[in-house]
């Protein structure tokens, strides 16, 4: 039997395969090797196009316009503060801490652990375990409250290493950061107590008074697993100088 023009056997060579599909696409009208080209060809077509797509997002994120690096994480666990003033504490830091021709970024997040609401207090808690957990957060901004709390759950390290490298290198931002230092008493194991800087408060910083924060009552710690000194370092001098 005759096999129909332009038609070719199954398990043919790709190439008379090929020139048949040529043949029965030249006697077709516009609209037909639309169709005929949609109807058989669909599924390729869309997995080159999400390809394409996937590939270009891929050398966007790597390449091209590759994400920020954290240079250093803030998490804020002071209360209430309005959403710009956040904006300009990060801007502030990052222009002070930051190379412009690094490819780095600061980041501030809020953890809100003395809440009312019991669900959201326990989430912002299990959230803030685990990125300690992680060594992500390098500085807490602390109430008050949250000073002793956290310190007394072992989430913060003692300063007194810290300002004693800070003395050395800048006596004249030492002496400023030194009527701020705070003292916490606290239980290190049951029965255990130790009394350590855990915080200096910087309520009435030159930076957050800028920002106009007023004078909240504010600290700043050092989170326990943070290995990031260097910056750490340079951050408690920008809120003196």
């Amino acid at each position: 039997m005759e096999k129909p023009k332009g038609e070719s056997p199954r398990g043919a060579p790709l190439k008379e395969q090929f020139s048949a599909e040529m043949t029965k696409l030249r006697e077709m009208s516009l609209r037909g090797k639309v169709e005929h080209i949609w109807e058989y060809y669909k599924i390729p077509m869309i997995g080159i196009i999400i390809l394409i797509f996937l590939i270009g997002g891929l050398l966007n994120m790597w390449i091209f316009n590759p994400r920020p690096e954290t240079a250093l994480f803030v998490a804020w666990n002071g209360g209430f503060a309005l959403e710009e003033q956040f904006d300009g504490l990060r801007e502030s830091l990052e222009k002070r801490l930051i190379d412009e021709h690094k490819n780095e970024e600061i980041i501030i997040s809020q953890f809100m652990t003395g809440v009312d609401d019991p669900t959201m207090a326990m989430a912002n808690v299990q959230r803030m375990i685990a990125m300690l957990s992680a060594g992500t957060i390098d500085l807490f901004i602390l109430s008050t409250e949250m000073l002793e709390e956290q310190s007394n759950g072992g989430f913060l390290r003692p300063m007194e290493s810290m300002l004693s490298e800070i003395k050395s290198m800048n006596p004249g931002i030492y002496a400023r950061i030194e009527e701020n230092i705070t003292m916490v008493r606290y239980e290190i194991e049951e029965g255990d107590v130790s009394e350590n800087i855990m915080g200096i408060s910087i309520g009435s910083s030159p930076l957050l008074t800028e920002l106009e924060f007023f004078e909240q009552e504010l600290y700043l710690s050092i989170a326990i697993t943070s290995d990031n000194t260097e910056i750490i370092k340079q951050a408690l001098i920008a809120f003196f100088e």
